[in-house]
């Protein structure tokens, strides 16, 4: 990294609270979280990831979130018009980023979901237990079997 890119990613860090790294981590089978959160969710070779045209289930992430008090995480989704890039809409739509009794439920944003792919851009709420603050999440994912593909 140049001097001039390293002092923007500095810069960036400082302000937005999310490393320029982070973002460009948000490829295939992660989710990057920022806000009241903050970390990147990888689906690894041990992650379950149950998907239909309409919604589904993540869980045994291969990373985790930045914070102490919330370990394990799992995402279950539900969209009422698969295979469209559709804007976000409650109740039909569904995303609860969950940790034990702990969830964060999307209210606005984009989801796209189809037999084997997801695509989410969603600001989330605290919803259940102790989840308190804004929380946004994006990214994208691709199953086959109940396993993440690479």
């Amino acid at each position: 990294m140049t001097g001039i890119a390293a002092a923007t990613a500095v810069l960036l860090t400082g302000v937005l609270g999310v490393a320029v790294g982070a973002s460009a981590a948000a490829s295939k089978n992660s989710l990057v979280v920022s806000g009241a959160l903050s970390g990147t969710l990888v689906l690894g070779k041990t992650s379950t990831c149950d998907l239909t045209s309409t919604g589904g289930q993540l869980t045994a992430f291969a990373t985790s979130l930045s914070t102490k008090k919330y370990k394990n995480w799992s995402v279950t989704y539900q969209s009422a018009k698969p295979g469209a890039n559709m804007k976000y809409s409650f109740p039909s739509d569904s995303f609860v980023l969950q940790s034990g009794l702990n969830g964060w439920v999307a209210s606005s944003g984009t989801i796209t979901v189809t037999a084997s792919s997801a695509k989410v851009n969603l600001t989330l709420k605290g919803h259940e237990g102790a989840a308190s603050g804004t929380v946004y999440v994006k990214g994208a994912w691709t199953c086959k079997h109940g396993a993440a593909m690479g």
